[in-house]
C-alpha cells in the first residue's frame, strides 16, 4: 500500500512538474500573440513609424523592442506651432523595451497570460530635454497585464515636476495616471486618465492653468471600421492670462467654401487684435457618442461649462448639445482614410484643405447626399447682453452630387426648422464689431471732427433697431424685455420667419434724372 502511495505521488509530482514546466511556455506563445496584436495597432497608427521590431522569447519570459518615430511628415506640417523643446523631443526616434514575464502567477497571484513592464530609452538630446524637467524620474512608467483570456490592463503614469528657468518660465506639473482596460485583439477598449494639475508662468507673457482634469473615453470597433463609443472630458478649472495683444484672423469664408462654390466674401472674416487680458473658465465638459445602425452612423456631442470670465465680463452657464444623425459610413471611412493618408505627406495647410475639399465632393459626397441631419437639441448660453436659446434641425433631403457646386439648387435641398431667441443688444453688437473689420479713421479726420467711430457704432446700433422694430411690425418676429423671438424655417428655397413668408422690400429704381440736381432734373423733363 505505501509503495502505491509513493507511486501515485511521484506520478501526481512528475505531472504537477510537467503542467508548471509547460505552462510557462505555452503562456509565453499566448502572450506572444497578445502583444503581437498590439503591435499590429502601432504599425497601423497614423501618427507613428515603426522602425524595427524584435521579439525574443523564452520559457519564462521574453524581451520585445521596437523602435519608434513621430512621422516626420506630420511633424513637418504641424511644427509651426510647437516649441523648440517638444520638437526636440518628438522629432527623435524611442526604443520601447517590453520585459515581459510568462506564467500563471506572474503578476501576483491571480492567473494571467504574462505581466509586461515597459522600458522607454531616448536619443540623447531627448534624454537631455527631459531631465531637465523629471531630474531622474522615468518620464513615463508603463505596465501591462495580459489576462489568460487575451484581455487585459495597461497601466501609465507621469510623474509630477517643478520645473523653473533663469528667464522667469515656470511649470508645476502634478503628473498623470491612468489605466486603459482591453479586450482580446483590441476589440473593444476603456481609458480612464486623469491629471490633477498644471500651472504653467510665461515669463513675463501670461501664465495658464488647469485643474483636475479627468478623460474617459469607451471604445469598440464598428462593421464599417470606424470607431463607436462615448467619450467623457472634464475640467474644473481653466484659466489663462496674456499681457500682450495678439492678432487674429478667422476665415469663415474658406469654411463655407469648403463644400460648395459660394464665395461670401472676406468681409466676413473676423479680423483685430485681442487686447491684454484674461479668461477664466469653470466646470467645463466635452461629452460624446456615436454608434451604428447599418450603413449609418449617428454621433452626439455636448459641450457645457458653468461660468466664464472674460476680462470683467460673466457668461454662462453654456449648454450645447448637437447631435449628427444619419451619416453615411462609408463616406465617413473616406474622410478617415484621406486624413491618415495627408498625415503620412509633406503638405501645406492649402494643400491639405485642397485635398480634403476632393474627397468631400467625391468619395465622401455621401455626407451631403444621403439625406443627414443636423440636430441642434440644445443651445442655451447666458451672456452679458442676455440670454442666447436655439434648438431645431437642418436636413439636406435628396441632395445630388452635382448640386453641391450650385448654391440654389443645393437650398432647395435644405430643409430648416429652428426656435430661436437673442437679445437685440447682441445684434448690436455683433454688428459694431463687425464694422471694426472695415471702417477705420485716420488720426486727421479724427482729430478734425469729421468722423469718429462713435458716430458709426451709434448709427450701426440705431440701424439694427429700425430693422429689428420695421421686422417686429411686419410680425416677422417678437420682441419681448429687449429678446428677439422667432421661429425661422426654410423648405424649398423659401424662408419664413414666425409662419410667414419673408419678402425683402423691392429696391427702388432710379433714373438717369434722378441722379441730376433738382434745377437740372426739371430742365430736362419732357
Amino acid at each position: 500500500m505505501k509503495k502505491l502511495l509513493i507511486s501515485l505521488s511521484l506520478a501526481l509530482a512528475a505531472v504537477l512538474a510537467l503542467v508548471f514546466g509547460a505552462l510557462p511556455y505555452y503562456l509565453g506563445i499566448k502572450a506572444e500573440e497578445s502583444l503581437a496584436a498590439q503591435q499590429k495597432l502601432l504599425s497601423q497608427s497614423g501618427f507613428l513609424t515603426v522602425e524595427s521590431h524584435q521579439y525574443q522569447r523564452g520559457w519564462f519570459g521574453a524581451t520585445e523592442t521596437t523602435v519608434v518615430r513621430l512621422k516626420p511628415t506630420l511633424l513637418h506640417n504641424t511644427g509651426k506651432y510647437l516649441p523648440d523643446n517638444l520638437k526636440t523631443v518628438l522629432k527623435e526616434p524611442i526604443t520601447v523595451i517590453n520585459h515581459v514575464k510568462h506564467g500563471p502567477f506572474a503578476g501576483g497571484f491571480t492567473p494571467v497570460r504574462a505581466h509586461v513592464e515597459t522600458e522607454f530609452k531616448y536619443h540623447p538630446e531627448v534624454a537631455k530635454v527631459l531631465a531637465r524637467f523629471f531630474g531622474t524620474q522615468a518620464p513615463v512608467s508603463l505596465t501591462n497585464t495580459v489576462n489568460l483570456g487575451g484581455s487585459g490592463e495597461l497601466a501609465l503614469s507621469v510623474p509630477a515636476f517643478d520645473y523653473e528657468e533663469l528667464s522667469g518660465i515656470k511649470l508645476n506639473w502634478k503628473g498623470l495616471s491612468g489605466i486603459t482596460v482591453y479586450q482580446p485583439e483590441f476589440t473593444a477598449y476603456t481609458h480612464d486618465y486623469t491629471a490633477p494639475s498644471l500651472q504653467a508662468k510665461l515669463a513675463d507673457k501670461g501664465d495658464v492653468a488647469l485643474e483636475n482634469l479627468h478623460i474617459r473615453t469607451e471604445t469598440t470597433d464598428g462593421s464599417n471600421q470606424l470607431a463607436l463609443g462615448s467619450s467623457s472630458f472634464k475640467l474644473d478649472k481653466f484659466s489663462m492670462q496674456w499681457k500682450e495683444g495678439f492678432d487674429y484672423n478667422i476665415k469663415i469664408n474658406e469654411l463655407v467654401n469648403l463644400v460648395t462654390d459660394l464665395q461670401i466674401g472676406a468681409f466676413i472674416n473676423p479680423t483685430g487684435t485681442v487686447a491684454p487680458s484674461k479668461i477664466a473658465v469653470e466646470k467645463l465638459s466635452f461629452d460624446t457618442r456615436t454608434g451604428e445602425n447599418g450603413e449609418w452612423v449617428n454621433s452626439e456631442g455636448r459641450f457645457r461649462f458653468e461660468t466664464l470670465a472674460y476680462g470683467d465680463e460673466h457668461y454662462g452657464p453654456l449648454d450645447i448639445n448637437v447631435a449628427a444623425e444619419h451619416l453615411h459610413a462609408k463616406s465617413l471611412l473616406a474622410i478617415k482614410n484621406k486624413m491618415a493618408e495627408l498625415s503620412s505627406k509633406q503638405m501645406t495647410e492649402e494643400q491639405i484643405q485642397s485635398e480634403l475639399l476632393k474627397t468631400a465632393r467625391n468619395e465622401a459626397a455621401g455626407l451631403f447626399t444621403q439625406n443627414p441631419v443636423l440636430n441642434v437639441k440644445t443651445f442655451t448660453f447666458k451672456m452679458p447682453q442676455g440670454l442666447v436659446d436655439v434648438k431645431g434641425r437642418l436636413s439636406f433631403n435628396g441632395l445630388t452630387r452635382a448640386e453641391m457646386n450650385d448654391f440654389s439648387a443645393m437650398l432647395k435641398k435644405t430643409h430648416a426648422r429652428f426656435d430661436m431667441q437673442v437679445p437685440q443688444k447682441l445684434l448690436e453688437q455683433l454688428a459694431v464689431n463687425q464694422a471694426d473689420n472695415i471702417f477705420s479713421v485716420n488720426p486727421e479726420d479724427l482729430a478734425e471732427g469729421r468722423a469718429s467711430l462713435d458716430d458709426i457704432n451709434e448709427t450701426l446700433r440705431l440701424m439694427v433697431e429700425s430693422t429689428v422694430n420695421s421686422m417686429a411690425r411686419e410680425q416677422y418676429l417678437t420682441v419681448d424685455n429687449g429678446n428677439i423671438k422667432t421661429l425661422v424655417e426654410l423648405d424649398n428655397s423659401r424662408l419664413k420667419l414666425n409662419g410667414k413668408i419673408f419678402e425683402t422690400a423691392p429696391e427702388p429704381e432710379f433714373t438717369e434724372a434722378d441722379m441730376l440736381p433738382e434745377g437740372e432734373a426739371a430742365a430736362s423733363a419732357p
